[in-house]
């Protein structure tokens, strides 16, 4: 331990040993505006193991269950309709409204919760001033922030509400602003559950959850930074998982985790920060269906979207990478309404239709066409109200048009390549094709 260091971290740090954790001795804690970075107090070498815990630690959908049921003395029936996020942030809000000490050992994890940011410095999109937030509209991370303070308030109410009728006291006490700090948590810090498996993964799977990791959910994001899970078991102790940095950090640097390859689009929404022209960035993309006005219209979406919208959506990168399925709907697209203009609709042969050179040199036109639409909807840069924007959240909103900018001149650009390609088939079929744009000029 680090004379340096805060209290609270000093009563997290001893903590996480008393309950079988092992941090190696160079770690220190660095307060920042942020919170806290984890820094190395002297070099640590490569293949280092800097913090292990045993899988008890974790706060789980399970333990929060546990411990919520005995405390609001209600059946587990209660929890029937919550998902694993409001048992989780619910479990955490509960460290703020009844002291930890005298919870008969429910709730176990104030060392933790006391390490954690405050609100203030909190910088998802649900805590930005609303000048902040209004300054991403027309984009699709200004539409997921509204999802997402909609569902996340529907959730609060249902809790609330069960917590209300256990105990009004304890109902009062939790308000919107505590449960969007947990779940701002759980957002910003949490793992799939697949990492506390035999095999570590970041992967979510339909049956994943999130957990949340004490000590090792204490390191920031680096992308690249080469890093393993390892899981320990042993017949006379419990599992535990261990985070091995595989570079060499010196003393006085940062000591960084590895969270996978994200967008900033998920970086903002759910952790606050951005990465200068990041190669993982993308654009989902939707293509209306059957009842969908024709022509085909495409527009840009938050990655989730309501289990009742059967819309098909499609993720493009960089360098048009995964463009070509969204040339393939909404070439589909214009065959079948070439097919239904000339009523020459065969349900035998909708499989066999292929597409003509005019079919292609109009679905390419409409690709450029709707690309284009969406990036010139896309809010300016600097924003009007930039004077009135904390710089940290106005450097999000450079990194986040950057890409979402490059992503949709690449699929413009993309679009142009297939109508260059159409138009030479035509010339190898002898085909008279007018290249509109070339006629205006």
């Amino acid at each position: 331990m680090s004379a340096s260091e805060p209290h609270n971290v000093a009563v997290f740090r001893t903590w996480l040993v008393d309950n079988g954790a092992n941090i190696h001795p160079a770690v220190r804690f660095q307060p920042v505006a942020s919170g806290f970075n984890v820094i190395a107090g002297s070099d640590v070498p490569a293949d280092t193991t800097v913090v292990s815990i045993p899988f008890s630690l974790a706060i789980t959908p399970d333990i929060a269950r546990t411990a919520l049921k005995q405390l609001l003395k209600v059946p587990e029936s209660a929890f029937e309709q919550w998902n694993e996020r409001q048992l989780e942030s619910t479990y955490i809000a509960f460290h703020w409204m009844k002291d930890p000490s005298v919870s008969e050992g429910l709730l176990k994890h104030g060392p933790y919760v006391g390490t954690l940011p405050p609100p203030t410095k909190l910088r998802t999109p649900l805590h930005f001033w609303d000048v902040e937030l209004e300054a991403f509209q027309g984009s699709n991370l200004y539409g997921a922030t509204l999802d997402r303070r909609r569902d996340w308030e529907t959730e609060w109410q249902q809790c609330k509400a069960v917590i209300d009728a256990a105990d009004t006291n304890w109902g009062a006490q939790y308000t919107w602003d505590r449960y969007l700090t947990a779940c701002t948590y759980l957002s910003s810090r949490a793992f799939p559950s697949t990492m506390l498996s035999l095999e570590p993964s970041l992967v979510n799977t339909p049956t994943s959850h999130p957990v949340l990791l004490p000590g090792i959910d204490s390191l920031n994001h680096a992308r690249g930074q080469p890093v393993s899970w390892v899981i320990s078991t042993s017949e006379t102790s419990e599992p535990s998982i261990t985070l091995v940095i595989h570079s060499h950090t010196r003393s006085g640097s940062e000591l960084l985790n590895n969270y996978g390859p994200k967008p900033n689009s998920e970086f903002i929404l759910g952790y606050g920060f951005s990465l200068p022209r990041n190669p993982d960035d993308s654009i989902v993309l939707k293509i209306g269906g059957p009842s969908a006005p024709r022509p085909p219209a495409l527009s840009s979406t938050s990655s989730s979207a309501p289990e009742a919208d059967t819309t098909r959506r499609w993720e493009v990168g960089r360098n048009a990478s995964g463009a070509e399925p969204v040339w393939e709907a909404v070439l589909a697209a214009v065959i079948a309404e070439s097919a239904e203009d000339d009523d020459e609709m065969d349900e035998d042969d909708d499989d066999e239709d292929e597409p003509s050179v005019e079919d292609e040199l109009c679905a390419a036109d409409m690709l450029a066409e709707m690309a284009q639409s969406l990036h010139d909807r896309l809010p300016p840069f600097p924003p009007a109200n930039a004077t009135e924007m904390r710089p940290e959240v106005l450097l999000m909103l450079e990194h986040y048009l950057e890409g979402q900018r490059d992503i949709l001149q690449a699929l413009v650009a993309f679009a142009r390549e297939k109508e260059a390609a159409a138009m030479e088939k035509a010339r190898e079929q002898g085909l008279d094709v007018v290249n509109e744009e070339e006629d205006e000029e």
